[in-house]
């Protein structure tokens, strides 16, 4: 069984970083150094956009799909 559904990151304007954690403890990874860090994503861009509306502009939100494949 696959779930698929849109969401939207927050990503560094050069897209070399991704804004990932849990809970607070949030902070932007370098793409290369994600590993099995928790990337946050907002179900609309809207929400994303008011999560960080209060910081430098350096940042954009970028659309994706997340895709949860159930192994049977």
């Amino acid at each position: 069984m696959k779930i698929e559904r849109t969401r939207y990151v927050v990503m560094r304007k050069n897209r070399t970083e991704i804004w990932c954690g849990l809970s607070r403890e949030f902070h932007f990874v370098k793409i290369d150094e994600l590993k099995n860090t928790a990337i946050k994503t907002y179900r609309t861009k809207k929400q994303a956009e008011s999560g960080c509306s209060s910081w430098d502009r350096d940042f954009e939100v970028v659309e994706c799909k997340e895709i949860i494949d159930i192994k049977e």
